[in-house]
C-alpha cells in the first residue's frame, strides 16, 4: 500500500472486504482511528486480526504481523484523510486556484481578500498582490463597490465601502454607478453627479475626502475647498449672493463674469444674481487648483483614516513613502538562554506600500531614539541575520512639525 493513494473508501473496504468486518462497523473502526480513539480500535482489534488470518495462506504469527503494518499505515494515513468525492473536489479546487492565480492573479486576489476570514490572510494578500506588482489602496472613486474590487488597467484593487462609517451597500453601488456611466473631469462634476442621482450627503462627502476616495481630482485640502465651495452655492441651486458676502474674496471677479447686479429698470442691486452658476463653481475649482495648496502631512492622514475606518491603514502608493513607516505594534524581546531583553519586536505598515513587516530593533538603537505604538518613523538602514530575522539598524522618529514627512 505504499505510494498508493488511500481514500476513506479504501479503509473501509480493507476492513470491510479483508478483515470480515460489516459496512458500518468498518466504517466506525475507520472514524475511531482517525478520531485517536483507540479504545474503538482494542475493541475491534481481535475481529480484524481473526478475519485477516482467515483470509491469510500464511501462518497466523506472520499474518498477525503483516495485520499490524496495513492498520500501522491506515492509522498514520487516517490523521488527514478524505473521502473520495471529498478528495476530487478538493484536488479540483486546488488545480483552479493555481491557475486562476497563475493566468488571472488580480481577479484571485480580489476574490481571496473578499473571503479573508482574518487579518492573517488580509496580510497575505496584501504581500501576494506586491509579488504580481498589484497595488491594494483604500477606497478609490471609479473602482470601490461595497467589497474588494480591481481595475485591470491600472492593476489596482481597492477596497470597498462597506466598512466605512455612515455608507451602505446602497451608497456604494450609487457611487460605483456613476463613475461607470460618465467620464469626469472635475470633482465639480463629480458633485453634480452625485447630487443628482445619490443619496449621499455632505458629511458622507466629507469622509469620504478624508480617506483620499477622490484623490484623482486633488489633495484632501484641495477637496475641502472645492467642497466648501460647493456648498457655499447651495450645492448648484443657488440664484443670488450678497455682495457683501463676497467682497475682497478671491472669487469675486468670478461671480461678476457670470452674474448681474443690476434690477429690472436698471439701478444697481446689492446682490448678484447669477446668470451661468455651474461655470462660477468650475471656475472656483480651477482657481483652488492654481493655489498650490499642499496636502495635509501623514500624521493627519492617518489619524483621519484610522478615526473613519477603524483601523490604521492609510496608504499613499507614494515610492517615496515606502521607507515611512507606522508602528502598529511594538513589545520587548528576550534571549531564552538567560530572560534577559536584548531589544523590541516592532510590526510596521509602509505608509508607501502597506506592505506589514516585523522587524527587530536592539537596545542600544532603542535608547537613542524611543518610540511606541502609534509612532511614525523613517526607515534608513536594515538588514537581516543569518537566520533570516529583520533588524532595523538606524531611523527617526517623525514629529508633526517636521515638513519632511508632508505628503
Amino acid at each position: 500500500m505504499l505510494n498508493i493513494l488511500m481514500y476513506q473508501e479504501d479503509i473501509i473496504a480493507f476492513l470491510q472486504q479483508v478483515c470480515g468486518l460489516s459496512g458500518s462497523y468498518a466504517d466506525t473502526v475507520r472514524r475511531g482511528i482517525a478520531r485517536k480513539k483507540p479504545e474503538i480500535l482494542e475493541e475491534a482489534l481481535p475481529k480484524i486480526l481473526d478475519g485477516y488470518c482467515s483470509k491469510s495462506d500464511k501462518p497466523r504469527e506472520i499474518a498477525e504481523k503483516e495485520c499490524g503494518e496495513f492498520l500501522q499505515i491506515i492509522e498514520d494515513a487516517s490523521s488527514y484523510m478524505f473521502g473520495y468525492n471529498h478528495s476530487i473536489a478538493y484536488c479540483l479546487l486546488g488545480y483552479l486556484c493555481a491557475y486562476y492565480r497563475h493566468y488571472h492573479p488580480i481577479e484571485f486576489i480580489t476574490a481571496f481578500l473578499n473571503d479573508a476570514a482574518n487579518d492573517d490572510d488580509i496580510r497575505n494578500g496584501t504581500i501576494l498582490a506586491k509579488q504580481y506588482g498589484i497595488h491594494i489602496t483604500p477606497p478609490k472613486f471609479g473602482i470601490s463597490r461595497s467589497d474588494y474590487s480591481f481595475d485591470i488597467d491600472s492593476r489596482t484593487i481597492a477596497k470597498g465601502l462597506s466598512s466605512i462609517k455612515y455608507m451602505g451597500v446602497k451608497q456604494s453601488k450609487q457611487l460605483f454607478e456613476i463613475s461607470q456611466k460618465n467620464k469626469f473631469d472635475t470633482f465639480t462634476d463629480v458633485l453634480v453627479a452625485i447630487s443628482n442621482n445619490t443619496d449621499i450627503n455632505s458629511r458622507q462627502l466629507d469622509i469620504l475626502i478624508h480617506i483620499d476616495f477622490f484623490s484623482d481630482f486633488g489633495n484632501q485640502r484641495e477637496l475641502e475647498k472645492i467642497l466648501d465651495f460647493w456648498n457655499f452655492f447651495k450645492q448648484g441651486t443657488a440664484k443670488q449672493v450678497s455682495k457683501a458676502k463676497v467682497a475682497g474674496s478671491m472669487i469675486e471677479y468670478i461671480i461678476q463674469k457670470h452674474s448681474t447686479d443690476k434690477r429690472k429698470d436698471g439701478t444697481e442691486a446689492a446682490s448678484y444674481t447669477f446668470t451661468n452658476l455651474m461655470a462660477i463653481i468650475r471656475e472656483c475649482e480651477q482657481k483652488v487648483l492654481s493655489l498650490g495648496i499642499s496636502d495635509y502631512n501623514v500624521f493627519t492622514k492617518l489619524r483621519n483614516f484610522n478615526d473613519i475606518m477603524g483601523y490604521a491603514g492609510y496608504i499613499s502608493n507614494r515610492e517615496e513613502d515606502r521607507s515611512l513607516l507606522f508602528i502598529k505594534d511594538i513589545f520587548p524581546v528576550k534571549r531564552r538562554s538567560d530572560g534577559k531583553q536584548f531589544g523590541y519586536s516592532i510590526l510596521t505598515q509602509s505608509i508607501g506600500s502597506g506592505i506589514e513587516s516585523r522587524f527587530t530593533v536592539f537596545n542600544e538603537v532603542f535608547k537613542r531614539d524611543p518610540i511606541e505604538k502609534g509612532d511614525v518613523i523613517r526607515c534608513y538602514a536594515w538588514g537581516h541575520d543569518k537566520k533570516g530575522y529583520f533588524n532595523m539598524k538606524r531611523y527617526k522618529k517623525l514629529t508633526l512639525e517636521e515638513e519632511e514627512y508632508a505628503v
